[in-house]
C-alpha cells in the first residue's frame, strides 16, 4: 500500500521514512536543476550516505538506466523531479532486482518477478502523475516502451506544493498540460472504471480551473496546491485506465522537434477532441457508441462547451492562456508521413475509444499531409 503524505513541507517527511527504514545508503535520482530550484537540497541536506544520480536526459534511454544500475547498491532510493527523475528511479530500482538483462523486460521477453528496494517519490511538478503509477516510461533504439508491473509502484509518496512554486512558466504549463490530458484520456479510455473515471474528474476539474491561475501567478500557493492534487489525481486515473491516442501520436513530435512531452501531447489533443467526438462510426470500445457519446458529451460539459468543434476550441485558447503554441505547423516542421506513423505507441493507440488507420492519422497530422505533398 502507497503511503502518501500531502502538505506544505512534506518533504521534511523523507528524513523521517529513511530513518524508521534503518536505511544507511540512499540512492537519490534527481533532476539537474529542479533539485537546487525546488528547494528540494536544501530540505534534505542532513541525511547520511547519499549517493546522488542525474546522468538522464528528459527522454530517458535505457542506457541511462543502466548507468544508474551499475552505481545502485544501496537500501532505499528516492527520487526527486518530474517525471522522467521518477520513471528512471522506478526502472533503476526493478531491473536492478532481476535475473534478467533490463531488454528482456523492456521486451516482454520476460516478466518482472521480484520487487525492489522501498522507493520514496517526491515530485517537483504538477504534472506526469509518476508517483501513482504502475509504470514507467523508457526510449530503447530510439523508440518508446512503457515497463508496467506492481511492484513499479513507488511505496512513498510526497506531495509538497512548495517544491512547484519555482517551476517556471513554461515548464508549469507544459507539465500541466500533461496532467490535464492524462485526466481527459482517462475518461474516454476504453479501460476507463467508475473508478478511474471519478480519479480523471477530480482531475480535469482541479486543473482547468487552477492552470491558467499557476502561470500567470506563480506565487500562488493555494493555485499550486490544486494542481499537484490534479496532477496525482491524473496518474491514479491512468493507473487504472492508461493513456490513449493524444499520447501514443506524441512522442515522434517530442522527440524529433525537441518539443516537452507535455506541449507536444497537447498538440494532440486538441486533434483528437473532435476527432473522437466526431467518428462515433468508428467506435471500438466494448460499451458502445451510445457510450461514447454519452462520455464525450460529459468531457466537452467540464469544458462548459457542447459539440467536439467547440470543445476543440476551447481546448486551443487553454492553451494560448499558458503560453503554448497551438499549431503543431509552427512547431514541429520536416517530418514525414512514414516517420509520424513509426513512432506512433500503437499499445496507447489501442485504448482510443474511436479506431484509427493510416487515413485518420494523414487527417489529424496537418503538417505531414503537406510534406507528404511537397
Amino acid at each position: 500500500m502507497v503511503e502518501e503524505y500531502f502538505y506544505d513541507g512534506s518533504i521534511e517527511k523523507v528524513k523521517e521514512i529513511v530513518s524508521s527504514l534503518g536505511a544507511e545508503r540512499v540512492f537519490l535520482v534527481h533532476g539537474k536543476n529542479s533539485y537546487e530550484l525546488s528547494g528540494a537540497r536544501e530540505k534534505l541536506d542532513g541525511i547520511q550516505g547519499i549517493t546522488e544520480f542525474t546522468y538522464f536526459s528528459s527522454n530517458p534511454t535505457l542506457d541511462e538506466v543502466k548507468a544508474g544500475m551499475e552505481a545502485f547498491d544501496y537500501d532505499v532510493i528516492v527520487a526527486v523531479g518530474g517525471g522522467s527523475a521518477i520513471d528512471v528511479a522506478k526502472l533503476i530500482n526493478i531491473f536492478s532486482f532481476q535475473e534478467h538483462a533490463p531488454e528482456k523486460y523492456v521486451l516482454k521477453e520476460k516478466s518482472i518477478e521480484h520487487k525492489g528496494m522501498p522507493l520514496i517519490a517526491v515530485p517537483t511538478t504538477a504534472g506526469t502523475g509518476s508517483e501513482s503509477t504502475h509504470f514507467a516510461v523508457v526510449y530503447l533504439g530510439g523508440k518508446k516502451y512503457s515497463v508496467a508491473h506492481e511492484y513499479i509502484l513507488p511505496d512513498h509518496v510526497i506531495l509538497d506544493t512548495e517544491l512547484t512554486l519555482t517551476l517556471p512558466k513554461y515548464q508549469t504549463a507544459c507539465t500541466g498540460m500533461d496532467a490535464l490530458c492524462q485526466g481527459i484520456e482517462s475518461y474516454w479510455s476504453v479501460r476507463s472504471t467508475e473508478n478511474s473515471k471519478e480519479y480523471a474528474r477530480k482531475a480535469i476539474e482541479l486543473i482547468l480551473e487552477n492552470i491558467t491561475k499557476v502561470v500567470q501567478m506563480p506565487d500562488d500557493i493555494e493555485a499550486r496546491r490544486k494542481m499537484l492534487l490534479g496532477a496525482n489525481y491524473s496518474g491514479k486515473a491512468i493507473n487504472i485506465s492508461k493513456t490513449t491516442a493524444p499520447h501514443a501520436c506524441s512522442y515522434v513530435i517530442s522527440t524529433r522537434c525537441g518539443i516537452p512531452h507535455g506541449h507536444a501531447v497537447a498538440l494532440m489533443m486538441k486533434e483528437f477532441i473532435r476527432y473522437n467526438g466526431e467518428n462515433y462510426d468508428s467506435v471500438v470500445d466494448e460499451r458502445g457508441e451510445e457510450y461514447v457519446r454519452t462520455v464525450m458529451d460529459e468531457i466537452y460539459t467540464m469544458f462548459g462547451c457542447r459539440g467536439p468543434e467547440k470543445a476543440s476550441e476551447f481546448f486551443a485558447s487553454k492553451m494560448e492562456e499558458v503560453g503554448l503554441e497551438t499549431s503543431l505547423e509552427d512547431v514541429c516542421k520536416g517530418i514525414d508521413f512514414e516517420e509520424f506513423v513509426e513512432g506512433v505507441n500503437v499499445e496507447r493507440l489501442g485504448n482510443n475509444p474511436v479506431s484509427l488507420n493510416r487515413q485518420e492519422l494523414n487527417k489529424i497530422y496537418p503538417i505531414v499531409a503537406d510534406n507528404e505533398r511537397r
